[in-house]
């Protein structure tokens, strides 16, 4: 709905006020940096698939991998020129998640949206990104769907979705307090919902 594959049935979705629909399609999709669930690494370099047929700078993809944690790549020889197989087969889950978020951040958008990018991330690896999203980001919009609570704990916001329905919404803490559901996971992933990032 964001990027307009469609548009909703009722109602309107507004950015800074103005209707999505009134926003062309290339300045709204130039807002956005997006990676999706089932998102693709394409065959080439580090580098072709940071910068995705945009013009970016080497200092851009370097800051964008520093700050999606995509450390593995100094370890690559030809680093960002080092070569991805077809559909990334060279590469660990975690890494093309990797590589898939400093894609997004590459070009410094104005609202990102992670649909589950870092489930295959260790728990510090997510922690560490969390933290330069929220130190590097901060003009940034972030969207993130997330089933792992410690991901989306320090949101300004989190919706809890029951069957599409939103049956919880708040803060980490206010969740814990008022939304059963929320609470349930929060203590199953986390013991007392509580995290020392």
């Amino acid at each position: 709905l964001l990027l307009r594959f469609y548009d909703p049935d009722k109602g309107k979705i507004l950015i800074d006020g103005q209707d999505l629909k009134t926003i062309d399609y290339e300045t709204l999709r130039s807002k956005f940096g997006v990676v999706f669930q089932n998102d693709f690494v394409t065959e080439g370099t580090i580098a072709h698939n940071f910068r995705f047929f945009r013009e970016l700078d080497d200092d851009r993809l370097q800051k964008a991998s520093q700050d999606a944690q995509a450390e593995f790549i100094r370890e690559k020889e030809g680093q960002m020129e080092a070569q991805v197989a077809v559909r990334g087969n060279n590469l660990s889950g975690g890494q093309k998640q990797r590589l898939l978020i400093g894609r997004a951040l590459a070009g410094d958008p104005e609202i990102l949206i992670l649909d589950d990018a870092s489930s295959a991330l260790d728990y510090q690896t997510d922690a560490n990104l969390r933290r330069a999203l929220r130190e590097n980001y901060r003009h940034t919009t972030t969207v993130m769907v997330a089933q792992r609570i410690s991901s989306l704990q320090h949101a300004d916001l989190i919706l809890v979705l029951e069957e599409g329905r939103v049956i919880g919404a708040g803060k980490h803490a206010d969740l814990l307090n008022t939304c059963e559901e929320y609470r349930i996971i929060a203590q199953t992933q986390m013991g007392d919902g509580k995290e020392a990032v």
